[in-house]
C-alpha cells in the first residue's frame, strides 16, 4: 500500500506546466491560476476557455506538440492527454528535473495525486483515495461541502485576526492551546450562522478574558450527555460537539471506549460507573454530585457522559437538581435510549398498527421480591421493554404470569444491543428465563414482552427451530 504525504503547496509567482488543452486541462489551469501560478500550456489545440485566458494574457500557451526541454523552470506539472507515451516522455523529464508530475488517470506516472478539494475562504479540505477512485473522493467532497458552509470561512478570518493578539495576551503555549480550542469548540459558529459577527467576537473575547485571569473565572458547566445504547455511532451530533470541548468527562461503564478518545487528549477522564460484578457505583450518587458541583465551580467544561438517554433510568434528573440547587450551569443532552434501541436493532418494534398502541418502560432491577410495580397494570398492556432486567428474569417473567399474562406471549432478551457482539434470544414467557441462561447471555440485556417481538426477523427462526434457543448476531 502506498501513502501519500497530503500538503498545501505554496505556488504564487511560480512555473506551473499543464500538457494538453481540452477540458480537463482547463480544469487543472484554472485551479493553478487559483493558487497563484504562473501557468503555461503545452497543447497543439486548446479550448474555448483556454483561448480566452490567453488573450487575456493570464496564460500561456505553446500551440504545439510537448517536447523534452518544456518543463525547464517548473516547480510542477500535469500531463492532462489522453496519450500514455506523451505522458512517459513528460514523466521522464520531470524525473530528472526534480519537477512534480500529475499524469491525470495514469498513476504510475504520478509523484503527487491532485486532491478533491472542499474550499471556504482559506477553509480548503482536500480528499485524495491514492488515485484508486476519483469519484469516490468527489462524492466525500460533496458530503463535506454539506457540513462546511462559508460561515467557516467568517469564522476562520475571526480566527485569524486574533491570533497574533492572543498569542500576546495569554504567552503560556499550553494554556493557549486549550483555549483555541475552546474557541472553535464554542457557541461562536451559531453566533456567526446568524450573521451577528459582534456577537461572535464578544463570545470569544469573553472565553479570551477567562483564559487570562484563570483565578477569577466563575462557574464552569456541566453538559449532562446521553452516550446512546453502545454503538459509538449512536451518539448525537450535540453530544459529539460538546464531547469534544470537554475539559473534564465523568463517565459510566456502559459508556463505549471510543468515545472517551472523542474528547480532548488534555481532558480529565473520571470513571464513576458500576465495576463489572460488583453491586453499586464506585462512587455514590451523592459523591458523583458533588464532583460535578466542584469541578464546574473551578471553571471547567464538564461532561457527565451516560449511557443511553440521561432521564431514562440515568439518574440525570437527580444530578440536574443538584446542579440547581447548587447554582451550576447546566446542559443536558438527550441520548438514545436503549428502550427503543435495542429491540429496533433485532428488528422488533416496540409499537405496532396491529399489536400495541402503547409500551411501558421498567427498571428491571426494581422487579425482585420487593417490587412495589403494579402487575396487574403491567400484564395488561400490549408491549413491555425491561432494562436492566436479566438477573431477575425469572422473577419479572413468573410476575407477569401471576398477574394473568398469557403463558405464550412472545418474549426476547437481547444483549450488547447495537454492537458487534449483539446476540438476542426469543421464547415465550415460559421459556425465555431458560433459554437466556442456556444462551449464556450476559448484561446489558433489554428484555421485550409482547405480539410485537413476533415481529423480528428471528422470530421466524426461532419458531422453525421447534423450541431450540435462537441467536441472531449484530447489526452488520
Amino acid at each position: 500500500m502506498t501513502h501519500f504525504y497530503p500538503a498545501f503547496l505554496d505556488l504564487r509567482g511560480r512555473r506551473a506546466v499543464v500538457v494538453g488543452g481540452g477540458a480537463i486541462a482547463e480544469q487543472k489551469v484554472v485551479g493553478l491560476l487559483d493558487a497563484g501560478a504562473r501557468v503555461t500550456v503545452i497543447s497543439p489545440t486548446v479550448s474555448r476557455r483556454l483561448d480566452d485566458l490567453e488573450s487575456a494574457g493570464t496564460v500561456t500557451i505553446g500551440r504545439r506538440p510537448y517536447r523534452p526541454g518544456d518543463l525547464a523552470g517548473a516547480c510542477l506539472a500535469i500531463a492532462a492527454t489522453d496519450d500514455r507515451a506523451v505522458n512517459r516522455a513528460v514523466w521522464a523529464e520531470a524525473e530528472a528535473r526534480g519537477v512534480l508530475l500529475n499524469a491525470v488517470d495514469d498513476l504510475p506516472h504520478c509523484s503527487f495525486i491532485a486532491p478533491a478539494i472542499h474550499r471556504q475562504g482559506d477553509v480548503a479540505v482536500a480528499i485524495s483515495t491514492a488515485g484508486k477512485s476519483p469519484a469516490l473522493a468527489v462524492r466525500l467532497r460533496e458530503r463535506i461541502g454539506r457540513l462546511i458552509g462559508p460561515e467557516y470561512a467568517t469564522l476562520l478570518e475571526l480566527l485569524g485576526e486574533l491570533r497574533a493578539e492572543l498569542t500576546r495576551r495569554v504567552p503560556d503555549a499550553r494554556i493557549r492551546t486549550r483555549l483555541w480550542y475552546r474557541i472553535v469548540d464554542s457557541d461562536a459558529i451559531e453566533w456567526v450562522r446568524r450573521g451577528d459577527i459582534a456577537g461572535a467576537r464578544a463570545r470569544i473575547g469573553r472565553l479570551v478574558e477567562a483564559a487570562e485571569e484563570p483565578e477569577t473565572r466563575g462557574a464552569g458547566i456541566v453538559h449532562i450527555v446521553g452516550a446512546g445504547p453502545g454503538d459509538p455511532g449512536l451518539i448525537t451530533r450535540r453530544g459529539l460537539e460538546r464531547l469534544r470541548a470537554a475539559e473534564v468527562v465523568v463517565y459510566d461503564r456502559l459508556v463505549h471506549p471510543d468515545l472517551l478518545e472523542e474528547a480532548p487528549p488534555w481532558a480529565e477522564r473520571i470513571f464513576v460507573g458500576k465495576r463489572p460484578g460488583r453491586e453499586g457505583h464506585s462512587l455514590p450518587q451523592e459523591q458523583i454530585n458533588v464532583l460535578l458541583i466542584e469541578t464546574a465551580r473551578s471553571g471547567r467544561v464538564v461532561v457527565r457522559l451516560k449511557g443511553g438517554d440521561p432521564f431514562v433510568f440515568g439518574r440525570g434528573a437527580e444530578e440536574c437538581e443538584a446542579l440547581r440547587a447548587a447554582g451550576v450551569p447546566y446542559e443536558v443532552v438527550p441520548g438514545v435510549t436503549s428502550a427503543i434501541a435495542a429491540p429496533g436493532a433485532a428488528g422488533i418494534p416496540v409499537t405496532h398498527r396491529r399489536h400495541a398502541s402503547a409500551f411501558a418502560v421498567v427498571a428491571g432491577h426494581e422487579c425482585d421480591a420487593a417490587s412495589d410495580l403494579d402487575w396487574d397494570a403491567l400484564a395488561r398492556l400490549p408491549a413491555l421493554v425491561f432494562l436492566m432486567g436479566l438477573r431477575a428474569l425469572p422473577q419479572i417473567t413468573a410476575r407477569l404470569i401471576a398477574h394473568g399474562m398469557p403463558e405464550e406471549t412472545p418474549a426476547a432478551a437481547i444483549a450488547s444491543a447495537t454492537l458487534p457482539e449483539q446476540r438476542t434470544v426469543i421464547g415465550t414467557l415460559a421459556t425465555l428465563a431458560e433459554r437466556a441462561e442456556a444462551a449464556g447471555l450476559e448484561p446489558p440485556a433489554t428484555l421485550v414482552v409482547g405480539d410485537v417481538v413476533g415481529s423480528a426477523p428471528v422470530a421466524e427462526q426461532d419458531r422453525a427451530a421447534a423450541g431450540a434457543a435462537c441467536l441472531s448476531p449484530g447489526p452488520m
